[in-house]
């Protein structure tokens, strides 16, 4: 395989591992249940990318196993509830998703390969109105409400007087 070819393909690959850690609703799961194993340890596929709990921290570790950063260890004796970021194939990744990917990606190819002022400033400016395409698929995906789904409006809406 070319040098370049092998070059824009991992520059796609970057792009998608870079947009997918931001969590939009087409890579992101709730109430994922995870078990541990005979060892007492939690194996992390592959395909997670973050795991949040809103109670405690957990990391990745390289070794493949979840740690637990307040219990400073990667050891559970029971399941745990989680909300699982993925990391998604190009494929698997909506038309939105795909489209900022591609442009963000030539973009980094282009500074990388060719360093012209003119194409970036072309290809940033593609670039923006793909990234502001992805926001509007998710926002109309996700049916964000102002009400409920901001954590200071929804304080102010359910304190107590």
């Amino acid at each position: 395989m070319p040098y370049e070819v092998n070059l824009a393909e991992n520059i796609l690959d970057e792009t998608i591992a870079e947009m997918c850690q931001d969590s939009y609703v087409f890579n992101t799961e709730v109430d994922v249940t995870l078990s541990p194993d005979v060892s007492n340890n939690i194996n992390v596929p592959a395909t997670y990318i973050q795991i949040r709990d809103t109670t405690q921290e957990y990391v990745i570790r390289d070794s493949g196993l979840l740690y637990s950063m307040q219990a400073k260890s990667n050891e559970f004796t029971a399941d745990i509830t989680v909300e699982v970021v993925y990391l998604l194939e190009f494929e698997d990744l909506p038309e939105a998703a795909k489209r900022y990917c591609t442009i963000r990606a030539a973009r980094i190819y282009a500074d990388r390969m060719v360093g012209s002022k003119d194409i970036r400033a072309f290809t940033e400016r593609d670039e923006i109105e793909a990234k502001a395409k992805l926001f509007n698929y998710e926002a109309g995906v996700d049916r964000l409400n102002m009400l409920t789904d901001s954590a200071a409006v929804s304080y102010i809406h359910n304190r107590r007087i």
